[in-house]
């Protein structure tokens, strides 16, 4: 590093390191800090094709993991079975069901909030799966 030229001594001076910084005034400082956004959240997806699945989507909302159910692998009789499983487990757990395409559906537990935008009229059948 060079040295620095004193213009008032009319001498050199060496960089020490020390020099006061300039401060200005930041508005920011004063401004409330925007909050830390969280982690983004763990979403389970499964294509079950029977309805021994039930219990790894009762598993994954209990502990608090949206799941998004996919039927289209599974029998009609076996995906109403699985829906009114999984209607009964987000009522008991305070969560939510949506259906998001023909035969699949976002299960949330309580603590996930679902905004539907557009939701298509689709009156095929129960849930509109069929």
């Amino acid at each position: 590093m060079g040295a620095l030229r004193d213009e008032h001594h009319n001498g050199w001076l060496m960089p020490s390191g020390n020099y006061p910084a300039a401060v200005y005034d930041d508005p920011w400082a004063t401004q409330e800090t925007v909050p830390a956004v969280p982690a983004p959240a763990k979403i389970v997806s499964l294509k079950p094709t029977g309805f021994e699945a039930a219990r790894v989507v009762g598993e994954h909302i209990r502990s608090g993991t949206p799941v998004v159910m996919d039927l289209t692998e599974m029998s009609d009789a076996e995906a109403k079975r699985m829906v009114d499983f999984a209607s009964g487990l987000v009522f008991g757990t305070q969560g939510g069901i949506e259906r998001i395409a023909r035969r699949v559906f976002l299960l949330t537990p309580a603590d996930v909030e679902v905004t539907v935008i557009d939701r298509p009229l689709d009156d095929s059948g129960f849930y509109n799966q069929s």
